[in-house]
């Protein structure tokens, strides 16, 4: 048997295991897509082109903060080709897939990420215990990698405020301290840390094979929203779901499970 796991999937099992079912076994997914990820999403796309040397669109927040990007993050020295894909052999019978959002000229990977939150301390706390980016190691072989990290602006439209007054303000906000607001970091893992997370992949993998119940997180539920939630507590595989369809695995999901 084959298994292919990315590391949102892995994510999403060590979460719940309900939100696993439904997302990964059942292959549901929202209609709907967030504000933050459209933005998210488009900020991506952006950072792309720029490391491809081509022009990006300056459009909305997302734009705002790609120049935010463009003009205090060093990423000319890197020499990064972007959007990566991959897939590589854990053990036998078992792969993991995904995409890299660079790779440096020195196979180092490159990851980029935005957070809502004002300061960024315990943005960079967390990455002690990151998965995705000791997963991103693993596939590169390297114990390095690259890490940049903005802020969402934090101020709002004002009443009687145009869209490109407000803009206006986003680039001045960027403007004043950016180093609180955009980081460049260098994450490192040793061998054994990288030893000990295909380990654990190789693990969570047999485990994920053999389970038969998923069980839900209440934990998980009370601390971030879950965009499944609509559906946890009565889903039924018989029903047609309102705001959600099938996922077709060969398009819209890396990975099989």
């Amino acid at each position: 048997m084959i298994t292919e796991l990315s590391a949102t999937m892995i994510s999403s099992y060590k979460r719940c295991y309900r939100r696993f079912y439904l997302e990964y076994v059942e292959d549901l997914k929202p209609l709907a897509s967030s504000e933050a990820l459209s933005i998210g999403s488009s900020y991506h796309e952006n950072l792309e082109n720029i490391l491809k040397g081509q022009e990006f669109n300056h459009d909305g927040l997302a734009g705002k903060m790609a120049e935010a990007f463009q003009k205090y993050v060093d990423y000319t020295s890197w020499q990064a080709a972007p959007e990566q894909d991959f897939k590589i052999r854990l053990a036998r019978g078992l792969y993991l897939k995904g995409r890299l959002d660079a790779v440096t000229q020195d196979g180092f990977p490159v990851e980029h990420k935005t957070t809502g939150n004002a300061g960024l301390e315990k943005y960079i706390d967390h990455l002690a215990y990151d998965d995705q980016i000791a997963l991103y190691m693993l596939v590169t072989g390297k114990e390095r990698a690259i890490y940049t990290v903005i802020q969402k602006p934090t101020i709002r439209l004002k009443k009687d405020e145009s869209e490109e007054e407000y803009l206006e303000r986003v680039s001045q906000w960027y403007d004043t301290e950016p180093e609180k607001k955009i980081l460049t970091l260098s994450v490192v893992r040793t061998k054994s840390e990288l030893e000990e997370k295909r380990q654990e992949i190789i693990y969570l993998a047999k485990e994920m094979r053999h389970r038969k119940l998923y069980y839900r997180n209440p934990t998980a539920c009370t601390i971030t929203s879950c965009p499944y939630a609509s559906i946890c507590l009565n889903y039924e595989p018989d029903i047609q779901l309102t705001g959600f369809y099938k996922k077709e695995r060969k398009s819209d999901e890396l990975c099989r499970f």
